[in-house]
């Protein structure tokens, strides 16, 4: 039996009207950013994401069921990044399907396609559960405009996440500072300043010696592996030179933080399993940190 194309869903407590609208009048805010041409309101509209030299896709609005479901059919596409099939888009279809449950309204996800077997799965996936999951969802339940992070050909291979929440950008970078608050890990040093260093240690022989490579204040922050002890992996130096970067966005009391393991792609022996315990620790731990002031330190 075929895997199943990939789904999510989201509940915000806005109206069926309001979810339809930001879906259909406003995919630039929430997705495209400046890389969006075209219309995408109507049956029969068409639009283009461009990202250039990682991702190109022409949309067409094939079934609109007012305040209900959307279903947009990508008629051209182009993943350069992908290295079998760089058109594995085209002919699948994107459906917004709109629902009420009690007091909120469920927004059905489904990139009807989009499968397992694809080429391009893993990636896309990470990548839908950041833009439906989080900007998306963000951008219905608050009306926050996100700030489409660019990235690069080379980038777009490095694991991504990225977490919004109601906190000053200053406030984020210190929290971010504070590792042991949010990071399931024992630390010693300091992480606060331009070139502080630390340890982090996960059990048994394991280490990792960052340095703080670079830090703008209340934008960017940059922790670069001098050195690792990785005793689970054939090659225990897999983080070593690779960096953890923390960019930041702040817009109207709310802040996007877009978190890159730079070098951590998924050629690299530790991907799955660095992939499904930063996935917690940055929109589980750190943003309950951030919500909460109490971090996340239940992994499933």
């Amino acid at each position: 039996m075929q895997n199943k194309s990939y789904t999510t869903t989201i509940e915000v407590a806005q109206s069926p009207q309001f979810v339809f609208k930001c879906i259909t009048n406003d995919v630039a805010k929430w997705w495209g950013g400046k890389d969006l041409e075209g219309n995408s309101a109507k049956l029969n509209d068409e639009f283009i994401i461009n990202h250039p030299g990682a991702h190109y896709s022409k949309q067409k609005l094939i079934e609109v069921i007012p305040d209900k479901k959307i279903v947009w059919l990508v008629t051209e596409s182009k993943l350069n990044w992908l290295q079998k099939d760089m058109n594995e888009w085209t002919n699948t279809k994107m459906i917004f399907e709109v629902t009420t449950k009690v007091d909120k309204t469920v927004l059905l996800f489904t990139h009807e396609g989009l499968v397992p077997e694809k080429e391009c799965y893993a990636k896309c996936e990470q990548g839908w559960n950041m833009v439906i999951k989080d900007w998306l969802f963000n951008f219905i339940a608050t009306g926050v405009i996100k700030i489409y992070l660019h990235q690069t050909k080379s980038e777009m291979k490095n694991f991504n996440s990225s977490i919004s929440a109601k906190i000053s950008a200053h406030d984020a970078i210190k929290k971010i500072s504070n590792v042991t608050d949010w990071w399931g890990v024992t630390f010693s040093g300091n992480s606060e300043k331009l070139n502080d260093k630390f340890i982090v240690k996960m059990g048994g022989d394991s280490f990792f010696d960052f340095t703080v490579a670079e830090l703008i204040s209340d934008k960017k922050i940059v922790w670069l592996v001098t050195d690792c002890n990785m005793p689970w992996f054939a090659d225990k130096k897999e983080w070593a030179n690779t960096k953890l970067i923390f960019n930041l966005a702040e817009d109207n009391g709310m802040t996007t933080v877009n978190f890159i393991h730079e070098g951590l792609t998924p050629e690299v022996e530790c991907y799955k399993a660095c992939e499904k315990g930063w996935t917690h620790w940055i929109t589980t731990s750190l943003f309950s940190y951030f919500t909460t002031g109490k971090g996340d330190f239940k992994q499933p």
